[in-house]
């Protein structure tokens, strides 16, 4: 008796556990498959990414998310515009550039995740410089061809500060950090964070003076995509966007699990390194217009603060409205 059991139970959970597969691969071929581009090599402004993704919000939204690192905004935005991925994030500031350069209206950013440029004066505590006017007479170390694309221009402005009276001093192959610490200038521009760390673990610096704290910032990090495939792909594009705020949220819950996460995902990253850049993010998430606001949202005036700077101090050329680069309509309302 107990051998006739088995036999008519085996077929049974036989068919069972194929109706169990058979319903799992039909989920996962009804999951839209999204392919996003960072702006760079992954690193903590990415990690709620990673957690709706490991959590499984992404495919509760019904997408299948793939993750893949980048190269720098501009690459991001070209990959974008040529349809080869669906989703990426880039700089708004980069993206706007991009767009009046090519004469193109074809990609829209949808949410800001980090609002507050950090580029900043950096320089070491040995220099005297605390203060913006602390600069003229000082020897500024920048990348060749950075100086015409940065905000430094903006910053001088701002600030009442002379920049006639600072020595500019061209350096090739990225070695502004390396010239700033062996003394060959007095300082640099660049990022306070992560770049103001990195130097500050090899020397002690002055706290850097960010351009953003005078009214001059350029919003950065973003997520873009080609409008016509926002056209199509509205429900999908907002329940990415609500899942991305819940792995924000959890991030900020559990930082400890949602490092883990991103370190299971990406074994070779430095976990000092991105623990140390998930601490200082929030910083950078809001400016003053959007303070209070959730993830992602971004104030229309900093879009038009944004396309003003760039026309005025980075060659861009007029015409572009705030309108035809970003559209915050498609971010949970709740």
């Amino acid at each position: 008796m107990k051998h006739s059991l088995m036999r008519a139970f085996v077929p049974l959970l036989s068919v069972a556990l194929l109706s169990a597969t058979s319903l799992s691969q039909a989920a996962a071929q009804n999951l839209e498959k999204v392919s996003l581009r960072l702006a760079w090599i992954a690193g903590g402004v990415d990690v709620p990414l990673f957690v709706a993704a490991s959590k499984g919000y992404f495919k509760d939204a019904g997408l299948d998310v793939e993750i893949v690192d980048g190269n720098g905004s501009t690459g991001t935005i070209s990959a974008i515009g040529s349809g080869d991925f669906q989703i990426g994030i880039a700089g708004l500031g980069a993206l706007a550039q991009a767009q009046q350069a090519a004469g193109a209206d074809t990609i829209i950013a949808v949410a800001g995740l980090l609002q507050k440029d950090p580029s900043s004066i950096i320089a070491l505590e040995t220099s005297g410089i605390k203060a913006p006017k602390d600069i003229e007479g000082k020897r500024l170390g920048i990348d060749a061809g950075g100086f015409e694309d940065s905000m430094i221009k903006a910053f001088a402005e701002a600030t009442d500060v002379d920049l006639s009276k600072v020595e500019i001093i061209t350096i090739g192959g990225g070695g502004d950090r390396v010239a700033l610490l062996k003394g060959d200038v007095d300082f640099i521009s660049g990022w306070a964070n992560p770049d103001g760390d990195k130097i500050a673990a090899m020397a002690p610096i002055n706290p850097p003076i960010v351009f953003a704290d005078y009214g001059v910032n350029v919003l950065g990090s973003s997520v873009i995509l080609r409008k016509d495939y926002l056209a199509s792909h509205e429900a999908q594009v907002k329940g990415f966007l609500a899942a991305l705020e819940k792995g924000k949220a959890d991030t900020a819950a559990d930082p400890a699990g949602a490092l883990a996460i991103f370190m299971e995902a990406r074994p070779d990253s430095s976990e000092d390194g991105i623990k140390a850049e998930m601490a200082v993010m929030p910083k950078y998430e809001h400016t003053a217009a959007s303070e209070g606001k959730p993830y992602g949202w971004v104030a229309p005036a900093d879009v038009a603060l944004t396309i003003s700077l760039l026309e005025k101090y980075s060659g861009m050329k007029p015409g572009l409205t705030p309108d035809s680069i970003y559209n915050g309509s498609y971010l949970p309302t709740e």
